[in-house]
């Protein structure tokens, strides 16, 4: 009679301790059940190596997770094999057709995972099941290395052209020539201003004191103050004295008229 509640017993905490592996399990690896959301498809040519479980990250933020990763044979003969990724957002995140799908961190000191990015105008609202066509795929490790070695090889090429250049006597001699004559204008110059710190000084704050002046006068000049600002900024009294100027110029006896 008690083997039978024994063995039920048993069978029990065995399926409770699977379904609290499970609920850990998946907890650690961020895919969760139940959670209200939707999903979404993107095609990449490249994809690195981002699988199942992987981030999906909304400017920096968690919300959601890749689902599935499938190879898409070629449909033409002149065409290549793309993958297509779907992956799992939340409900309150709206994804528009024009934001930036791309994989990140494909790197070793980096999480692979789905990077959205926002752009202005993005375009109306995607809904479940939607498929976005061009994805950015990460840069493969041989392209990083190719260019690599073409930035190695166009500094020794850079390396090779000045110890070249170095090479000749006579443009060692001018770039030799080139530093003494610059070594020795700045020692005349240190030895004009030696001891004239002082003198220097008072020269600046004069200058200085001497172009505010200036501006003080201009501004006055503008706003018709004085003589000469008026003369400058009344038109009526500039065209007098020009009409004056001119008369006298035509009857310049009107100089020596009495009365």
């Amino acid at each position: 009679m008690n083997k039978p509640k024994f063995e039920v017993a048993v069978g029990f905490f065995v399926v409770v301790g699977f379904l609290i592996l499970s609920i850990i399990v998946f907890f650690v690896s961020g895919i969760y059940f139940f959670r209200p959301g939707y999903h979404l498809s993107a095609i990449f040519d490249y994809v690195g190596i981002i699988n199942r479980g992987a981030p999906v990250r909304f400017s920096g933020v968690r919300v959601g997770e890749v689902s599935r990763v499938k190879i898409l044979q070629p449909t033409a003969q002149n065409s290549k094999a793309k993958v297509e990724i779907t992956f799992f957002v939340e409900k309150n995140v709206e994804i528009r057709e024009r934001y930036e799908v791309s994989i990140q961190g494909t790197h070793i000191m980096s999480e692979p995972h789905i990077a959205i990015t926002p752009v202005p105008d993005g375009g109306r609202v995607l809904n479940d099941g939607e498929v976005i066509p061009n994805g950015i795929s990460p840069s493969t490790l041989d392209a990083l290395i190719k260019r690599g070695e073409s930035i190695a090889a166009r500094f020794d090429t850079i390396l090779g052209s000045v110890s070249g250049a170095f090479e000749d006597k006579e443009t060692r001699e001018m770039f030799q020539n080139s530093l003494r004559n610059m070594n020795q204008l700045l020692a005349s110059m240190n030895a004009v201003t030696e001891g004239q710190e002082k003198e220097l000084r008072h020269m600046v704050l004069s200058l200085s004191k001497t172009t505010d002046q200036m501006g003080q006068l201009l501004e006055r000049i503008n706003k018709g103050e004085g003589t000469f600002g008026k003369l400058v900024a009344d038109d009526d009294l500039y065209n007098d004295i020009r009409e004056f100027t001119s008369d006298i110029k035509k009857h310049p006896w009107k100089l020596f008229k009495k009365g």
